[in-house]
């Protein structure tokens, strides 16, 4: 017969209680909680050595070649590669096997480990997702992560730069390098990916068009800078010393990536003391720039690389000024 491990069950309730239940209200809960495990006996999981079973990492690179196939961005498969990766090594059973209760315990210890609501939503949906694939290639009937309801997020209103702001980002660049890189971003629109990936060929000086050929999605599209933003591309590319084919390197004169590029953008916010300063906070600027000056939402849209306007319009935020002034322009 199987020990039984209700007391020491009860015993581990009773120490992670201990810091917040004074002792009458602890003792009146150890005594509810082994009532109502009398009618239950309890064993401990298994810890020993087992033969580790990769089938769950061959369902989890399956599922993220489709994803590829699909045209998820390499960040995104990354993540859902990541997460489900955790997920399935937090328990030894195979993920095809795991129900409702397996999925809440595991979001719930994550809960307790500090973890904020946006990430568990994150990790939620990348769960829900990878189920809902198992079900459609007949690898199991069910999804376990229907019935579990997507987790309430507060709801933040993102900003973009003020006007104060991107002059003191400006005011706080050191090198050509840095001024070039906000001023393509703030005037292009593209994704922080898209300008690792991208090459000096890929803009037209002359016509100041950007040719963005590794969208989200892999579709490629068309945008523009300014000439500001031009006259600080060309004096940071006359001042390099390399010759290598990407628009913005590194300083071992090799193509800068995603890190490298945020890494720049939170040096200038430690200098110019402006908070939140990250690649997206850029494109909602330029969005919201766009839309104040009276460009359709479609055109917007386009420059973006958007799939839907309902996406665009999360990045328009317009304040009351920029809602009268347009009425204004329009009532006749």
């Amino acid at each position: 017969m199987s020990q039984d491990y209700r007391d020491d069950l009860v015993k581990s309730i009773e120490r992670s209680l201990t810091t917040i239940l004074d002792q009458d209200t602890l003792d009146a809960v150890s005594r509810k909680v082994l009532c109502v495990l009398s009618d239950y006996e309890i064993t401990k999981r298994c810890t020993d050595v087992v033969v580790y079973d990769d089938g769950n990492e061959r369902l989890i690179k399956r599922y993220c070649a489709c994803l590829i196939v699909d045209g998820k961005s390499k960040s995104t498969v990354y993540q859902y590669q990541r997460q489900l990766l955790r997920f399935a090594d937090s328990d030894g059973s195979p993920v095809t096997e795991r129900d409702i209760y397996a999925i809440r315990c595991y979001l719930a210890v994550l809960k307790e480990r500090g973890l904020a609501n946006s990430t568990l939503q994150n990790i939620r949906t990348y769960i829900h997702a990878f189920y809902q694939w198992l079900v459609d290639e007949e690898v199991i009937e069910k999804n376990p992560c229907s019935n579990i309801k997507p987790i309430k997020t507060p709801k933040e209103l993102r900003q973009p730069f003020s006007p104060v702001e991107l002059d003191l980002l400006k005011a706080s660049c050191k090198r050509m390098k840095e001024r070039a890189l906000i001023e393509v971003l703030l005037t292009s629109g593209i994704r922080v990916a898209e300008l690792a990936e991208m090459n000096v060929d890929d803009i037209d000086m002359q016509t100041l068009t950007v040719h963005v050929k590794h969208g989200k999605g892999s579709k490629e599209r068309l945008t523009y800078i300014t000439d500001v933003a031009r006259m600080h591309l060309q004096m940071y590319l006359k001042s390099r010393k390399d010759n290598d084919v990407a628009l913005f390197t590194n300083y071992r004169s090799d193509r800068i990536g995603t890190g490298g590029i945020r890494a720049i953008l939170k040096d200038l916010e430690k200098r110019s003391g402006v908070v939140n300063v990250h690649p997206h906070r850029f494109r909602r600027t330029f969005a919201t720039g766009m839309a104040a000056r009276g460009m359709a939402i479609q055109d917007i849209q386009r420059l973006m690389g958007h799939n839907s306007i309902s996406t665009t319009m999360r990045y328009i935020t317009l304040t009351n000024e920029h809602v009268k002034a347009a009425y204004e322009q329009h009532i006749a």
